[in-house]
């Protein structure tokens, strides 16, 4: 009998993660037991999705493969409340130009939104996956080879300090350096050759760290690792750089891909294997490491930590962002919590009628009206335009990439024009919401431009298109506020709202 994973069989609250990784695609699922969580179902499909990113277009044979895997993650995960789910894209979805075209297909087939996440969010969530699954502290160096890229994290008791992401990756190497599946000691010097020069600014980075411990995660190392175990008889304590250089060798003997022995490298993990041992052994040499220990624990649930402590504990890792950012650029606390109060107003009125009632969206608005001014640490003249370059480059903990795009247009239209010809395209969210949201703003940095504590807003009433505002004496009787009022109403008419 079958043991159902729905979290409708019995009352304890279950998590959800999926991974869409450029190799495979990993879901996990726990269950939380006495404070911890248990992992009761995991779940790996190879789909092979740098495969198939031709000039950076993912092909429609990648599509199909991918959204023919999602099928099968959305059927384990019917019933779910989307509270309790996070689904996540990496390195080949950041770069494909079509990644809308897969998203929009995967929407079909799966209830859940995927959210691609940057570079360094993924080292750092993959860091999180370490630690959580580690009984010993002290400082770690976690490194995860994907299919497209290699990320880098570096932490103290836990806590991360250094995170990179490189665009180098077993499967992506595969096919640069061993593309017809031929395998030559030339061809492996120089894609050993290319993964140090790509690694390089990782080895100056972690110049300055002492490290005690070396932790691999991804399905390239474990294989990599269990090829070794397979050729020694034994269990070797770790990965050390002369087990690389016979896996290389043996390789090198095999003369191609096709030739290997069923009995080292699995059917689905060949087209990668070859670049997978050079990244390794260019990231060994790269970075000195003399041992690494190989790791269960990865990107995947990194996420269902986060996740499950964000519902259980209500602690959005982005909000520790949000007044991490205020900080460091010196933003005036008081101007920014009287925006927001107002623009809370506002949005509590407009929330379900203009449907933006959700937390993420109600997070994003706090996180603009709360570092709309970051951009005066450059200058006070265009200062919107400064802030929204900031916050769309800034390392932001937590958001994915299309949140942080959304957050950092509505900054950067927070005055003066809005240009909706410069608006990103949006998978996860409707372009009316974004547009929705930054009038919010616009109007709540107007109502507080005079940055007093004056009640000037009395009462707010809307429609699907409108807003009229029920100003207090004082601000009826404010001639500048008036006169910036009006000339936000002529703005606002010009994108289909009224404002009187």
């Amino acid at each position: 009998m079958t043991t159902s994973t729905s979290p409708t069989a019995n009352a304890v609250p279950q998590f959800a993660a999926l991974d869409l990784g450029s190799n495979s695609f990993h879901l996990i699922i726990a269950r939380l037991v006495e404070g911890q969580l248990q992992p009761i179902f995991k779940f790996k499909q190879p789909v092979q999705l740098a495969q198939g990113l031709n000039g950076r277009y993912l092909s429609d044979a990648a599509i199909e493969r991918g959204v023919e895997a999602l099928k099968q993650c959305a059927a384990r995960l019917e019933g779910f409340d989307p509270e309790n789910v996070k689904v996540v894209g990496t390195h080949t979805l950041r770069r494909a130009k079509n990644r809308k075209q897969f998203l929009a297909a995967a929407a079909r087939v799966m209830p859940y939104p995927i959210e691609v996440i940057s570079g360094r969010e993924e080292a750092r969530l993959i860091y999180r996956g370490v630690c959580e699954t580690i009984a010993e502290k002290g400082s770690e160096l976690v490194i995860d080879i994907g299919g497209g890229s290699s990320e880098f994290a570096f932490g103290k008791d836990k806590k991360a300090q250094f995170l990179s992401s490189r665009s180098v990756g077993s499967l992506v190497c595969s096919e640069q350096f061993f593309g017809d599946g031929k395998l030559t000691a030339k061809r492996f010097e120089k894609a050993v050759v290319y993964v140090r020069q790509q690694v390089e600014p990782v080895a100056n980075g972690l110049a300055g760290y002492t490290i005690q411990s070396v932790f691999g995660t991804s399905g390239t190392i474990k294989a990599i690792h269990q090829w070794v175990v397979k050729r020694a008889g034994e269990q070797p304590l770790g990965l050390t750089l002369a087990h690389l250089y016979h896996c290389r060798d043996e390789l090198i003997a095999a003369k191609h891909l096709s030739d290997l022995p069923t009995d080292i490298i699995s059917e689905d993990r060949k087209q990668s294997i070859a670049g997978g041992v050079a990244v390794l052994i260019g990231v060994f040499e790269e970075l000195g490491i003399e041992r690494m220990l190989p790791h269960d624990s990865a990107l995947r649930e990194g996420v269902l930590y986060e996740l499950a402590q964000e519902v259980l504990s209500h602690q959005d890792v982005r909000e520790r962002t949000i007044s991490s950012l205020a900080q460091r650029y010196s933003v005036d606390g008081a101007q920014a919590d009287r925006v927001w109060r107002t623009a809370y107003q506002v949005y509590q009125r407009a929330a379900a009628l203009w449907q933006i009632d959700s937390h993420d969206l109600e997070l994003l608005l706090e996180g603009a009206a709360k570092l709309h001014e970051v951009g005066l640490s450059i200058s006070a003249s265009g200062v919107q335009k400064h802030s929204g370059y900031i916050l769309a480059n800034a390392y932001m903990p937590g958001f994915n990439a299309e949140e942080q795009r959304f957050l950092a247009t509505v900054v950067r239209f927070f005055r003066k024009k809005i240009k909706p010809e410069e608006l990103p395209e949006l998978a996860l969210f409707e372009h009316s919401q974004l547009l929705k949201l930054m009038i919010i703003l616009r109007l709540a940095v107007i109502i507080n431009s005079d940055r007093q504590d004056r009640e000037l807003l009395q009462d707010v009433k809307v429609t699907a298109n409108g807003l009229t505002l029920k100003l207090t004496k004082a601000a009826r009787l404010d001639s500048v506020l008036q006169a910036q009022l009006a000339d936000e109403a002529k703005t606002l008419g010009k994108l289909g709202y009224r404002l009187t």
